[in-house]
């Protein structure tokens, strides 16, 4: 660290065409994450094993320092290039996620409600359903059972009418008798 050159190794496989490495340029015009550490330092590959060696890192950790510690290498001749963050637009921000959150949760507390009454309703209907075809199957039984009872007393009542044709010509033949004994009165 004395040197201000610090090695961090293993970043990812080199000898892949990810445009995040810059193997293989990474498309037209865009910037690779390799290409830009380049600039910050020296990058090294090895196999899939990609070596980065940041140059001056004791100056880069004390631009990324707090704020007081800022002030004090600012005193001392140093410029930043990253303004102090405001307190007052940190409070806001977290106001504002505070809010956020809140109309997250009761986004999704009102999702929760409308998934039970949609659950509710589904059931409702399936029930219904069931109970229809429960109800539709006892009333196609009730009327299956009738219709063979219809058919058997209808069976028996031809049974019974079996000897109407034999009477009916006895009825004929006593008619005809009572037409001649009439016809012979007169």
């Amino acid at each position: 660290m004395g040197s201000g050159r610090q090695d961090f190794g293993g970043c990812g496989g080199g000898g892949t065409s990810d445009p995040l490495l810059g193997e293989h340029g990474g498309g037209r015009g865009r910037a690779t994450i390799a290409g830009v550490l380049e600039g910050e330092g020296t990058v090294r590959r090895e196999g899939r094993l990609t070596h980065f060696v940041a140059s001056n890192l004791q100056r880069k950790i004390r631009l990324s320092a707090p704020v007081p510690c800022r002030e004090g290498l600012e005193a001392a001749g140093a410029s930043s290039p990253i303004p102090p963050v405001d307190p007052a637009a940190l409070r806001e921000l977290v106001a504002l996620a505070g809010q956020v959150a809140a109309q997250v949760d009761e986004l999704l507390r009102s999702v929760h409600c409308g998934l039970q009454a949609l659950t509710a309703l589904s059931v409702g209907c399936i029930q219904t359903y069931r109970d229809s075809v429960e109800g539709l199957g006892e009333a196609v039984d009730t009327n299956i059972r009738a219709m063979y009872t219809l058919v058997a007393r209808c069976e028996e009542l031809d049974r019974a009418m079996h000897p109407l044709p034999v009477l009916a010509r006895r009825i004929r033949d006593m008619k005809g008798t009572l037409e001649r004994l009439e016809g012979l009165c007169k």
